[in-house]
């Protein structure tokens, strides 16, 4: 770096100059302090949080404090829409994990330019009533596309194993010493079996990869995947039916669409491999509780291992906690400590940067960025 020019120097301001510039930006900071500050001619940037699973959000304060945005964590993930619309209208940024944003919560946001869904699904944003309004949403997906697909093989092995029903045993011994080892049999080998795997995104690839070190055939279906890619990971491409009627397990990884709720109904349940497994880890919705119910009853399914349901959660009184080839977890196979701290500092640095004008890349509503009315760019009012 070069010395600094002096005043009057080749390519300086002249003494005179200088004063009368000095003198000038002198007074105008006197004005400018001077002057009263009206905090309701710019309110400050603000992040609302609807709801969240962490311990707490006091890191995310803290960085948000040094950003200079305002942040509230609130937990709403059950309240009513108009309750919801009151408590988050001042959001320039809202972060969902399982609140449902309406097109009343939307309405009431006139400010919020960015809607970030804390996950990869965003069924619970209603995306047309947020374009509509020029709000840009976005999700996080890949963070945990490997806890997922490991959630779905533990499922497979635990159901394979009936490690439950090998749990009641061992808490039950017998008087006369030992367990009663036939409770807990039969349990099956998943080497030799073929697996179904329903989606080939960022979840069913690492999948793929977990199940075809343990199993002896995989099976791909997803029309919008080229077969060759398919066939580059060693598994094979099914339509749905051959799916369904080969595999000894079927592991579901698509998103909530119209195309796939209750894809899995009476019908289609029916056409799986007698003796199967149904394993879903993905969206509740894809599978009709009742029809899984009914097939679990009549014994066609040899077990399921979900970790959503259809309601979610289940009360504690359904049906489906009374198999004993059934396991229900709480909807935690995205979480990992690693993937959740990667999460946290991901959303903090959207956040940040939509306060200065810039938006997400993994915005799930593109057609926004072409409506007259985005409030990218646009000062808080």
């Amino acid at each position: 770096m070069g010395t600094p020019r002096r005043p009057g120097g080749p390519g300086g301001v002249s003494c005179l100059a200088g004063k009368r510039l000095r003198k000038r930006i002198h007074h105008r900071r006197r004005r400018r302090l001077a002057r009263p500050i009206n905090r309701l001619d710019k309110p400050v940037f603000t992040c609302i949080v609807t709801d969240y699973v962490e311990p707490d959000l006091e890191w995310e304060a803290a960085q948000y404090r040094a950003a200079g945005i305002a942040f509230e964590a609130l937990q709403l993930r059950g309240a009513a829409p108009a309750d919801l619309a009151q408590r988050v209208a001042t959001a320039d940024v809202l972060i969902v994990d399982q609140a449902t944003i309406t097109a009343e919560v939307i309405d009431a946001m006139t400010r919020c330019r960015l809607i970030i869904r804390h996950g990869d699904g965003y069924d619970n944003l209603d995306l047309a009533a947020a374009t509509a309004q020029g709000i840009v949403c976005a999700n996080k997906p890949g963070f945990w596309s490997r806890e997922v697909a490991e959630l779905a093989l533990g499922l497979s092995l635990a159901l394979c194993l009936r490690l439950p029903e090998q749990q009641r045993v061992a808490a039950a011994p017998l008087p006369e010493g030992g367990w009663d080892l036939a409770r807990a049999m039969p349990q099956r080998s998943i080497a030799g079996m073929t697996v179904g795997v329903l989606g080939y995104g960022k979840i069913g690839r690492h999948a793929v990869r977990l199940f075809r070190a343990v199993c002896e055939r995989v099976l791909v279906h997803d029309p919008a995947v080229p077969h060759a890619d398919i066939l580059s990971a060693g598994a094979v491409p099914a339509t749905l039916d051959h799916l369904l009627s080969q595999s000894d397990i079927v592991t579901m990884h698509v998103p909530a669409t119209s195309e796939t709720i209750r894809l899995f109904d009476h019908d289609r349940i029916s056409r799986m491999k007698p003796g199967a497994l149904l394993v879903n880890t993905s969206r509740g919705p894809i599978v009709d509780t009742d029809a899984l119910v009914a097939a679990l009853e009549r014994g066609h399914l040899a077990g399921a291992g979900l970790d959503v349901t259809s309601p979610e959660p289940l009360p504690p009184t359904h049906p489906l906690f009374s198999f004993s080839n059934v396991i229900v977890t709480p909807h935690l196979g995205w979480y990992s400590e690693d993937a959740m701290g990667n999460m946290r500092r991901s959303i903090v640095a959207d956040v940040i940067s939509a306060a200065g004008g810039t938006p997400p890349a993994t915005i799930v509503n593109p057609d926004v960025l072409d409506t007259p009315g985005l409030r990218f760019g646009k000062a808080s009012s």
